[in-house]
């Protein structure tokens, strides 16, 4: 068993990493992870010209603004207020985002240590935790997912403290536990699938500590008109966002579910085998020996539940909600033919909490800490500093050379073989793209033929186009010849071109070029 010394050391050291990751990884995992976030309520609180997703839509949107603004909005708006100035640096912006969502990953931490009463368990289990790439990616980062797991842990973290209070005034909690599924509803739906065994649960607790029908409704009644004034809140605030005035109610999480159920709507992000989630994403999230000892988990505690005469909170109420919530979110979530990791970001804890709980973590050897360390350092380095890691970079740097008004020159930015950049990065005013003062072009993963076709397109002073290295080098010499070297920007991991990364070696293979393209050259 690790002592509380060595224990603290670890711990300490952990976070000092998920600090790091946070504020100076720029790796770029998916594009929602801006879009669903920093990219509108920057657009909204700064100058700046952004980008606005189909999410976003003033049509149909199906996302809320709250969430959004509540995580990424205020530290901005506080820092736009203090700064007293219309525009920030990019890069500070960046920093905040990252800051808040580091700051809220805390929660998950603080959970945790409620819901493992054993304190060796308990030390085990959050350095398991601490560990998991997942909280130095996906849980720093503005993804509605990374929120969506947060509220999952306070829900559970709620069930513990209803279910201890066996004389006292429950209410309270129960208002808290009706506001954050509310919330959790509306940031993603899909937090119904992940709160629904807690739910019941709670349903139970307070009828037998109620033990009356009567007693029980004047016990959930008022915390439902929270919920249902919570809701409220979300709808006006959405409404007002969307439209302008009340007179069209918005309902983002209908919305959603709405576009979800469409076959089509799904096949234009990807349809995969109904498999994916079970067999692939969640042993690559979580690692497949803790998948492994989850799924022990489970299968022991379905033998031996009728054998146990223990009747602690741990064992009695909390296991069998969370082995629910596991199978209950694995199965709904994979009937859906288009299934990312991310969308079981939130099960982390639940697993995680589960197996410390069971005692497990006590009898592991030394080969599953080095093995567990080894998988989530590769995948942390992976998705949190070489995955498509020069995209935010290149803004930052684009912004220093751009954002020079007073040249009054006429520029135009192309992005080709990258993920789609978060403008707001980019920090360049409304104002200068509508005038024609600079232009940007997304071109995504287009063909050489509508790249070159790009190059030629309009009459700019100049151009900077934004390309992995690799990608110049399987452009024609009349092409490549006119692009010169402005930054290169590594590490860069580009996984869609894997192939021509390795054909032009490791070092130029994971660079990101910012090239300035040549006046003088003409394009056919």
């Amino acid at each position: 068993m690790i002592s509380i010394r060595t224990f603290k050391w670890i711990y300490a050291g952990l976070w000092t990493s998920r600090v790091c990751f946070a504020l100076l990884g720029t790796g770029y995992i998916h594009p929602d992870e801006h879009m669903q976030n920093g990219e509108v309520t920057s657009g909204d609180l700064m100058p700046y010209h952004t980008i606005r997703t189909w999410e976003w839509s003033a049509a149909v949107p199906v996302r809320s603004i709250v969430p959004a603004f509540a995580t990424t909005g205020i530290p901005v708006w506080f820092a736009k207020f203090f700064s007293n100035t219309q525009g920030m640096h990019p890069m500070l912006i960046f920093r905040l985002e990252r800051s808040a969502f580091l700051v809220v990953s805390g929660l998950i931490d603080y959970s945790f240590m409620s819901l493992v009463p054993m304190p060796g368990a308990r030390r085990l289990g959050l350095l398991l935790l601490a560990s998991s790439h997942v909280m130095n990616t996906f849980q720093v980062r503005p993804f509605s997912n990374s929120i969506e797991a947060v509220l999952v842990a306070l829900s559970l973290l709620f069930l513990r403290k209803i279910s201890s209070v066996k004389t006292l005034d429950k209410s309270y909690l129960l208002h808290l536990l009706a506001a954050t599924f509310v919330t959790g509803i509306f940031t993603r739906p899909t937090f119904l699938i992940f709160g629904a065994p807690i739910a019941y649960q709670v349903a139970l607790e307070t009828f037998t500590y109620a033990r009356t029908a009567t007693r029980w409704l004047r016990l959930v009644v008022p915390p439902l008109f929270t919920a249902v004034g919570a809701c409220t809140a979300f709808l006006v605030a959405d409404t007002l966002y969307f439209r302008g005035a009340l007179n069209d109610i918005v309902v983002t999480p209908f919305n959603f579910l709405m576009y979800n159920f469409a076959p089509q709507n799904l096949a234009e992000h990807g349809l995969h085998p109904r498999w994916l989630h079970l067999f692939v994403n969640l042993p690559m999230l979580f690692g497949p020996w803790v998948t492994w000892l989850a799924v022990r988990a489970i299968v022991d505690s379905a033998t031996l539940f009728d054998e146990t005469n223990d009747k602690s909170f741990e064992v009695y109420v909390l296991r069998p909600t969370i082995i629910q919530m596991i199978i209950l979110s694995l199965t709904v979530l994979s009937v859906q033919p288009h299934q990312e990791p991310r969308f079981l970001v939130p099960l982390l804890l639940p697993v995680i909490v589960l197996i410390a709980n069971t005692g497990r973590l006590a009898h592991v050897g030394k080969a599953f800490w080095v093995s567990c360390s080894l998988f989530n350092f590769v995948l942390a380095v992976l998705f949190g500093i070489l995955h498509q890691g020069g995209v935010v970079p290149s803004l930052f740097h684009l912004h220093s050379v751009v954002t020079d008004t007073s040249l009054g020159m006429r520029t135009n930015i192309i992005y080709w073989k990258t993920y789609v950049p978060p403008l707001h990065f980019l920090g360049v005013s409304e104002q200068d793209v509508s005038t024609g003062l600079i232009s940007f072009v997304d071109l995504a993963g287009a063909s050489q033929h509508d790249f070159a076709a790009s190059l030629s397109a309009g009459d700019y002073d100049r151009t900077f186009v934004v390309t992995p290295v690799a990608m110049r080098y399987t452009l024609p010499p009349a092409i490549a010849d006119c692009m010169e070297l402005n930054q290169s920007i590594f590490p860069h991991l580009d996984l869609d071109h894997i192939s021509e990364s390795m054909d032009t070696g490791v070092l130029d293979g994971l660079r990101l070029g910012v090239y300035t393209l040549s006046p003088n050259c003409v394009f056919v």
